[in-house]
C-alpha cells in the first residue's frame, strides 16, 4: 500500500507545467514535438483533475486500466478512493523535465515534485491520447 500512496503522492505533487519546457540556463528551449505536447497536456490535465478532486476522470481517462486495477489490488479498495485519499489535492503541482522520450506508442518522462523528488512516468498512447501507465519514484541517494 505504500508504494500506491508513494505513487499517487508523486503524481499529486508533481505537475506544475509552468516549468515545462523551460531552461535555467538562459537558453532558448528546445522544440516540443506534437507527441510531447500530448504527453505534457495529459500531466497538465492530471494535475487540472487533482486539484478539482476530479478521481474519475483521473482512474478512468488519465490512468490505463491496468494502472487503476494495480491501484485497486494494491490498496484494497476502489482507485478512486485510493486516489481521493492521496492524490486529490487543490495544490497539487507538478513540473516536466525537458527530456520527454517517445518511441512509437510509449513514453517517457520524469518529473520533479516542489519538493525536489522526481519520479519516472511512463505512458501509453490510446485512442489518441497519452495515458499513464506507471510511475516509478527516483531511488533516494
Amino acid at each position: 500500500m505504500r508504494n500506491v500512496k508513494v505513487l499517487a503522492t508523486v503524481i499529486a505533487t508533481s505537475a506544475a507545467l509552468g516549468a515545462c519546457g523551460g531552461s535555467d540556463d538562459g537558453k532558448e528551449p528546445s522544440a516540443v514535438s506534437g507527441d510531447q505536447r500530448g504527453v505534457l497536456s495529459t500531466v497538465d490535465a492530471l494535475q487540472s483533475a487533482s486539484r478539482q478532486g476530479d478521481v474519475g476522470r483521473i482512474c478512468d481517462d488519465l490512468f490505463t486500466e491496468a494502472l487503476a486495477k494495480s491501484i485497486q489490488e494494491a490498496s484494497k479498495h476502489s482507485c478512486e478512493d485510493e486516489v481521493r485519499d492521496t492524490l486529490a489535492s487543490p495544490d497539487a503541482q507538478f513540473s516536466v523535465e525537458q527530456n520527454i522520450v517517445i518511441d512509437g506508442s510509449s513514453a517517457r518522462a520524469t518529473i520533479r515534485e516542489q519538493n525536489g523528488n522526481t519520479s519516472t512516468v511512463d505512458l501509453t498512447k490510446q485512442g489518441g491520447g497519452w495515458r499513464i501507465a506507471r510511475v516509478t519514484p527516483a531511488k533516494a541517494e
